[in-house]
């Protein structure tokens, strides 16, 4: 299966140079917004629903809508992105975030405002993976590219730390519309960009019939497994919404699995999962984001329910370990270069087991330094291990499919986010609930985090082979 790439020639070395350059800052630049805007609506949840007159448990369904409509149309926006075209799929997603970022910001309805976030959330599902296939056509196979995932991963980080940081900014000064309305001119320009230097890139052998069955059975599940693993702990995990979520989610995704491995032009072929590393990735990574993402959960409440920390203040603590791993990211190609994946990835997870064992004694009082250094530490190993994770997930994939295999790693860590957060607040509850003390429960939860972490080291040493390059 092979692809057709238009890209401009006839250029001088430096002037390939700077065009590459512009093309990874404004893939980067997007995957950036992309993040922000996962996290960015966390502060402002108090102001909108004051603003729209949001009941308590309405205003929570604005921050659940954005990654709900993100995770169930990832797969159908990689597909598309192969077949049809990933800069064409990339410019016009980008304009329907756009749009619907001035229908949140201008929102005159709490209706209104999901419509806005669900929009927001689809054009993002179509964003994130042809943006990861146009940086795979333009950048070769082997460490130009490694180093360039290794920013790509800064900027996805940089983008969740910023949202939470300046989400409280933009609210406390210009309000919670602005949280929105500020989208626009940064896509604008990222549009114009893209038009500017992004070489189409696209599957020419594959045809254009597009898997229905697949997308509907795959958007059911995800969308509905997601809302089950993410909204269990407020419903109640035997309440009727949850159980009816679960009862589609199960049966939809096992049917979607049963589909794809019995016909030809699938949404997502089975067989993508035996090609090098890309299944290895995949698992290793959904452990990973369950260990990270909980985590960050847990001392959220933490620092804001204990220690009194308002929103911003616990954003700026965050930041901390946000600043090291953009950093981190941007030396993670070289390093991966020199040392192979496999090293780096077990390394990076284990520095980042560490970091969280520095905290699971969270103390009564005073734990915002311990917190400082262990997220920190934390932050160091773990997007050394995000980067190289969405490398192994990425590398090896046939060349019509590579929006497709972005697609998958960006589904196996929303599905991280969702089981981590889900699972470490069920437990925290319920030590809670035993002792009657908020810390015992995140303690619990913590060793929670410190499980799946050291699930995904075990993960990684029996693949060793695949990350190692040794099976293809």
């Amino acid at each position: 299966m092979k692809e057709t790439s238009v890209r401009t020639t006839g250029e001088a070395e430096s002037g390939f140079r700077s065009r590459r350059f512009w093309q990874l800052a404004v893939i980067c630049g997007t995957q950036f917004l992309v993040a922000l805007d996962y996290s960015i609506i966390n502060v402002a949840a108090p102001s909108i629903r004051e603003g729209l007159a949001f009941t308590s448990g309405g205003v929570a369904w604005v921050l659940s809508t954005y990654p709900l409509a993100f995770c169930g149309f990832l797969l159908f926006g990689g597909r598309v992105a192969d077949l049809y075209g990933r800069k064409r799929v990339f410019i016009w997603s980008l304009a329907g975030f756009a749009f619907a970022s001035v229908l949140a910001g201008l929102a005159w309805s709490p209706g209104v405002l999901l419509a806005g976030r669900a929009l927001q959330g689809v054009a993002a599902a179509f964003i994130a993976p042809a943006g990861l296939g146009l940086l795979q056509a333009a950048i070769p196979e082997g460490a130009q590219r490694e180093r360039a995932l290794g920013v790509y991963g800064s900027a996805l980080s940089a983008g969740f730390v910023s949202g939470m940081v300046l989400g409280g900014v933009l609210t406390e000064f210009a309000g919670w519309r602005s949280i929105f309305l500020i989208n626009v001119p940064i896509v604008l320009v990222a549009g114009l960009l893209a038009r500017t230097y992004l070489d189409e890139s696209r599957d020419t052998h594959a045809s254009r019939h597009l898997d229905i069955t697949g997308v509907a059975l795959a958007t059911t599940g995800m969308v509905a497994l997601v809302f089950a693993l993410t909204e269990g702990e407020r419903y109640g995990w035997s309440s009727a919404p949850i159980l009816l979520a679960a009862g589609i989610a199960v049966p939809a995704i096992a049917l979607f699995i049963w589909v794809e491995s019995r016909k030809d032009n699938t949404l997502v072929p089975i067989s993508i999962f035996r090609t090098a590393a890309i299944g290895a990735a995949n698992l290793v990574s959904v452990l990973l984001i369950c260990s990270y993402g909980g985590m960050l959960f847990i001392l959220t409440l933490y620092l804001q329910t204990h220690l009194g920390l308002g929103a911003l203040a616990t954003g700026l603590t965050f930041a901390v370990s946000g600043a090291i791993a953009i950093v981190t990211g941007i030396y993670a190609g070289k390093l991966i270069e020199r040392f192979g994946l496999y090293r780096v990835l077990l390394s990076g997870i284990v520095i980042e087991t560490f970091g969280i064992l520095v905290m699971v004694g969270l103390p009564e009082d005073y734990g915002l330094a311990l917190i400082l250094i262990g997220t920190s530490v934390n932050a160091f190993g773990h997007i050394l291990a995000l980067i190289t994770t969405s490398i192994a997930g990425t590398n090896g994939a046939d060349e019509g499919r590579r929006a497709t295999a972005g697609a998958l790693i960006n589904v196996s860590q929303q599905l991280g986010l969702a089981v981590g957060v889900g699972v470490l607040a069920s437990v925290a509850a319920h030590f809670t609930a035993a002792s009657g003390a908020d810390v015992v429960g995140w303690r619990w939860s913590l060793w929670c985090a410190v499980g799946f972490a050291a699930a995904a080291i075990v993960a990684t040493v029996l693949f060793r082979r695949r990350f190692s390059g040794e099976i293809t």
